[in-house]
């Protein structure tokens, strides 16, 4: 029985929209995909933007608290409260890379361990003016809080270094067939 050209026609229309349902069907899987990771890369570096721009607050508190030899007034990053700070970290946790949530972690304990000192030597210091042992005390954390803003300093500077080295856009090694020149940019 040889094959009528009606049914050679519904065939062709058949395979054809297969083929086509196949290719909309990977077109928008393909693009959903990269769609995701353009999303995520962009929560990365708005969120590495905060990370950056929080500690250069903390920064220049730490410097401002080493030149004036005072306790800061208001608080230690005046563009945000506490809650933003918290909410950068969970943030850097969920959508940074583990070299930089690892410094992060780093940058964050070395800031912890800052603050501490500055508050010991605070309370020291409100103490001193009636005790020299305790004036003595006052001197010898501020040492200890100056080699802390040292660590943090150092902690930071490594963080910001690693999310510049990350954020850096590379143009991608071309393969298969984009090699050919009639393919390239």
């Amino acid at each position: 029985m040889a094959l009528q050209p009606v049914d050679a026609t519904l065939i062709a229309a058949s395979v054809g929209a297969a083929a086509a349902t196949a290719s909309v069907l990977l077109t928008h899987l393909l693009a959903r995909g990269r769609d995701r990771r353009h999303k995520v890369w962009d929560r990365r570096m708005d969120t590495y933007a905060e990370v950056i721009r929080s500690r250069r607050a903390m920064s220049r508190t730490r410097r401002d608290v080493l030149r004036e030899k005072t306790f800061p007034e208001g608080p230690l990053d005046p563009d945000h409260e506490g809650k933003a700070f918290g909410l950068t970290e969970a943030q850097l946790e969920m959508f940074g890379s583990p070299e930089v949530i690892k410094l992060g972690g780093e940058s964050f304990d070395a800031l912890k361990g800052w603050m501490v000192a500055l508050l010991e030597w605070r309370d020291l210091k409100m103490l001193s003016p009636l005790d020299d042992d305790l004036r003595l005390k006052a001197e010898a954390k501020w040492a200890e809080f100056e080699k802390r803003a040292e660590i943090a300093t150092a902690a930071d500077e490594k963080l910001n270094e690693a999310i510049k080295r990350e954020a850096k856009f590379r143009k991608p090694k071309r393969e298969g067939w984009a090699r050919l020149a009639f393919w390239r940019d």
